[in-house]
């Protein structure tokens, strides 16, 4: 019985503290209300309207300068588009093959009649004995990460 009366008193004293939370939202609506009344009495819509009507106008202006000014003076009258458009194409082709990993780009390859290390003057890469090369220019043992494993006598215990 103790407990139910217990009860009953903290569902009063819930409903106390929440009639007061809505007095005081009340209040805040109310002064928000009152506050937003005299702002919006200083506020024009037509005013703003016309404000952004001459925006609209302000940026058309300015996109007509700016085509304007990114006029070219050099063009001549009598370019092809669609010639142009095939050179772009060819450039873009060529642009293409250079980003394969084993492609030369065209500028690069030799002509036919002659090869370019004959063009170049270059001598032959030279072709030397294994057992000429010293120890430590001969590739080492590698270990999981594919770097050079530390040798054993270099290990401490």
């Amino acid at each position: 019985m103790i407990y139910n009366q217990t009860y009953n008193l903290d569902q009063v004293a819930f409903a106390t503290e929440g009639l007061k939370d809505a007095q005081h939202t009340m209040s805040a609506l109310k002064s928000a209300n009152k506050e937003l009344k005299g702002v919006m009495k200083t506020v024009n819509i037509s005013a703003i309207d016309s404000m952004q009507d001459e925006m609209i106008d302000m940026m058309d202006i300015s996109t007509e300068i700016q085509e304007s000014l990114g006029r070219s003076y050099n063009v001549p009258d009598d370019i092809d588009e669609e010639e142009l458009m095939g050179e772009l194409d060819a450039l873009e082709a060529d642009m293409g093959t250079e980003t394969e990993s084993d492609a030369v780009p065209s500028y690069l390859q030799p002509d036919k009649e002659s090869d370019l290390d004959a063009e170049l003057n270059l001598p032959a890469a030279p072709m030397g004995n294994a057992a000429a090369v010293p120890n430590r220019a001969r590739p080492q043992a590698e270990n999981e990460f594919g770097l050079p494993s530390v040798p054993q006598a270099s290990l401490r215990s």
